[in-house]
């Protein structure tokens, strides 16, 4: 017995979801626990698996198709008639034509009419990963050709991608067509991070408000507002534009995530509070006046 598991991630035509891998995990989990030899068919972009055009479909005895609707459409046909030799269910799918069902020995639905079941993705190990939040900046066109905003970012985004980091970005303009941003918001997302990886001043200071470390990258060559707030903040984690790279980043987030800056990270709050402080008795003494 082997059995070849696909989904809508096994075709190059369409992008599939999260939910639809999560629920061919839960599959593949199974089959490993019950001794199944088995393969993921999954579409070239994907870069894993195999790719079910050019494996032998007699070197399997099933076909499981998980996740998703499933209707008479071309891929369905040409992936069900590719391995008629094989047993072929479908399994957590919502049958959303009949003649989709029609292309399947068994079907077990997740949803079809008068019916629903829970998807297959509530199973497994919950992810522990970091998660980073990340503020870009965009050119800013003061400091003329110092700026590097634009390579910086590339980094950031190829770290991103390439160590596959949960991650979300903060935007800190006040207003994105139609709506207006309020800090509240920014602060609030900070907050549910556990890394802040900033090119922007003000998520630096914002992630240390909130006792959240942070990976500062300067985006103009030289060094400009970020690294001058960092040295105001006491803050030892700054990245130069010129010497960005994913590896720095790596290291940087590994001393961020060791737990060695939670004394840092409260000191420079402190320090701005303590600066803030300051700058409200240079005001009012200058009211005064």
């Amino acid at each position: 017995m082997r059995v070849l598991v696909a989904g809508w991630f096994s075709f190059d035509e369409v992008i599939a979801t999260v939910g639809d891998e999560l629920g061919a995990g839960t599959v593949t989990g199974w089959l490993r626990e019950m001794g199944v030899e088995h393969d993921v068919a999954e579409a070239p972009y994907l870069g894993g698996g195999v790719h079910w055009r050019d494996v032998d479909p007699a070197g399997y005895t099933h076909l499981v198709f998980v996740s998703g609707p499933i209707r008479d459409s071309p891929l369905l046909r040409e992936l069900c008639a590719t391995f008629a030799g094989c047993r072929r269910w479908a399994v957590n799918v919502s049958v959303v034509e009949d003649a989709g069902r029609a292309l399947f020995d068994e079907v077990r639905e997740r949803d079809a009419p008068g019916l629903a079941r829970p998807d297959l993705a509530v199973e497994g190990a919950r992810p522990a990963a970091p998660v980073v939040a990340v503020a870009f900046a965009p050119p800013q066109g003061e400091y003329g050709e110092r700026s590097r905003a634009d390579r910086v970012r590339g980094t950031i985004e190829e770290w991103l991608a390439g160590r596959a980091l949960p991650w979300f970005e903060v935007s800190m303009d006040l207003y994105e067509k139609p709506h207006r941003r309020s800090p509240v918001q920014v602060e609030a997302l900070l907050q549910r991070a556990d890394v802040v990886v900033s090119m922007r001043l003000h998520a630096l200071v914002l992630g240390v408000k909130h006792d959240r470390p942070v990976i500062a990258c300067d985006p103009i060559a030289g060094g400009a507002k970020v690294t001058a707030q960092a040295a105001a903040l006491g803050w030892p984690v700054v990245l130069a534009a010129e010497k960005l790279t994913p590896e720095a980043l790596d290291a940087a987030l590994e001393r961020c995530l060791s737990g060695a800056l939670a004394g840092q990270v409260r000191a420079a709050g402190e320090r701005g509070r303590e600066g803030a402080a300051r700058a409200r008795a240079w005001f009012e003494e200058r009211l005064a006046g």
